[in-house]
């Protein structure tokens, strides 16, 4: 064999003498290999850690922080705001309603059956109420991800009932309208979608019935039973009225007592020796030196009825009052009331058809897509307008800067119609229910006028014998739905965030004298008018 001694003589010699082959050459693969795993290690850790984030922050928790609604309710209380109060103060949010969990829609299996199944409906109620009393009212299904009951496609939003649908499937939708920043009254500019647009029911899905609530069975028996507080308002409604309270955009100043231990009979003799429903008569400043007492009524509202109304219906705008049926009771009344822009053509099965009085904010006035002068929904009714003034009802102030110019509409319609009863309503009388809506809740109310809904109540008991109201405390019907002719949802419609809707309405159940299966069945409460109330001489109440 032979031998190449250059060769042999680059080997190394080891200590046995042997020649060897360098290994270094061999172990430079082996940690490249290494180090690439390493790197693939470190990817695939930040690849899961990743993915664990984009899924906790955009799962739906039980407190939507930070949620859209506080933003825009807290926004536009502000002065410099002040325009954006909608008619039941909440603003439509896309993604709250988006979180809606399906075992939160009320018109469920078992407690919607048990209304439906024939005369022990009130029985098998009753026996579930332990259960429900005892059942959380922020259920833990709420934190899971929920389907979606919008969908959004380029700058709309349609609504698919539940579940998310193609743009093929359009024909089975009903599409959203978007306000335009022109009609905006120089409020905050958000690029959440109001839904302003209005359809017959024959236009709506045939699963219309099937609505979306987050109020939970439990709050909604408590409700009920009037046994509920603002503690136990989802994050969301608790946050927007501590904002208000903070705030105190009207400047309250309480100098009262709160006492919420009235008896029932209490409470109905105190507001009927306090509330007198006082309108502008035309005889104070400034409207007396601009002319006003030759355009207001001769007649006021007070005494438009000298011998006094008998049953009379105060029918709410709520979305539950849809698939009641209620129509033909709500028509028997002498007299009915309705709110702001409620139509009834095409909803006459479930509202009715009959208008004697409708009660309007300031904004229905103004905004001219209500088309106040010439809409039919505002002729041959006795109208009642309202703006919110401050707290002190200085009526020169409210003149330079109300919430909505209504007053300059509000000649113009009397110029136009003299003869038809129209009346704005006084601030101090607006004030005066909120004062007694305090005074009877232990807790701190918002600083914000009282609905157009409880101002209407107080104002037919005035004025009938017996007062039936229908959805303001809601049914078994309830739903987020804030109105049955316009397609948007937001609990702050039932519940309350600009005004103190929660405390009115637990008002209203102290003062409610029908029966329960009236109140389940069709949301309704029966009040007596103020000429029905028999009250012992003054100082006769024992002390509560």
């Amino acid at each position: 064999m032979t031998h190449h001694p250059t060769l042999l003589s680059r080997l190394p010699t080891t200590t046995s003498g042997h020649r060897s082959v360098d290994t270094g050459s061999a172990m430079k693969p082996n940690l490249k290999q290494w180090k690439q795993l390493m790197l693939f290690g470190i990817f695939a850790w930040g690849l899961l850690f990743l993915v664990i984030f984009i899924y906790f922050t955009d799962s739906n928790t039980v407190e939507p922080v930070p949620s859209s609604f506080s933003f825009v309710e807290t926004k536009r209380i502000l002065p410099i705001q002040g325009k954006q109060r909608s008619i039941m103060g909440a603003m439509h949010d896309p993604s709250f309603s988006a979180t809606i969990d399906g075992n939160e829609v009320l018109l469920n299996g078992d407690l919607f059956d048990s209304f439906n199944s024939g005369p022990n409906s009130l029985q098998k109620w009753t026996e579930m109420k332990d259960g429900l009393e005892n059942e959380e009212f922020f259920p833990s299904q709420m934190r899971k991800k929920s389907p979606r009951i919008f969908y959004q496609g380029e700058d709309d939003y349609f609504f698919t009932m539940g579940q998310p649908m193609s743009h093929s499937h359009g024909q089975q939708m009903v599409k959203f309208i978007t306000l335009s920043e022109e009609d905006q009254k120089g409020g905050i500019r958000h690029n959440q979608k109001r839904i302003i647009s209005r359809h017959r029911r024959s236009q709506l899905p045939h699963n219309w019935d099937r609505l979306y609530s987050t109020m939970s069975k439990s709050f909604l028996y408590r409700l009920w039973k009037g046994n509920v507080s603002s503690k136990m308002l989802n994050p969301r409604l608790q946050k927007a009225m501590k904002d208000y309270l903070t705030t105190n955009k009207h400047r309250v100043r309480f100098r009262g007592k709160r006492n919420s231990k009235l008896t029932r009979e209490q409470l109905l003799c105190e507001l009927r020796d306090r509330v007198s429903v006082r309108t502008l008569d035309g005889k104070e400043a400034p409207f007396s030196d601009l002319g006003w007492e030759k355009h207001v009524p001769q007649e006021p509202l007070s005494k438009l009825y000298p011998q006094g109304l008998g049953s009379c219906a105060v029918v709410m705008s709520a979305g539950a009052i849809l698939n009641s049926s209620l129509g033909e009771e709500i028509d028997s009344h002498d007299a009915v009331l309705r709110f702001n822009s409620a139509p009834t053509h095409g909803y006459e099965r479930d509202v009715g058809n009959k208008t004697t009085m409708r009660i309007i904010n300031s904004q229905i006035l103004t905004n001219p897509n209500h088309h106040f002068i010439d809409s039919s929904l505002y002729k041959d009714v006795i109208l009642v307008a309202w703006d919110p003034a401050p707290y002190s009802a200085n009526l020169h102030m409210w003149y330079k800067k109300p919430d909505y110019n209504l007053f300059t509409p509000y000649i113009q319609h009397r110029r136009k119609n003299p003869n038809q009863p129209f009346y704005i309503l006084h601030p101090k009388f607006i004030w005066q229910l909120w004062d007694i809506i305090q005074e009877n809740t232990k807790e701190k109310i918002q600083p914000n006028p009282p609905s157009s809904g409880f101002i209407g109540i107080l104002i037919m008991m005035s004025l009938c014998k017996e007062v039936h109201v229908y959805e303001y405390i809601p049914s078994v019907r309830q739903t987020d739905l804030c109105h049955y002719h316009e397609l948007y949802y937001d609990a702050a419609c039932t519940l309350g965030a600009y005004h103190p809707l929660l405390y009115e309405k637990l008002l209203v159940q102290r003062m409610n004298q029908g029966i329960r299966d009236d109140l389940y069945r069709k949301g309704k409460a029966i009040l007596p008018g103020f000429r029905a109330i028999s009250c012992p001489a003054p100082n006769h109440f024992p002390n509560p």
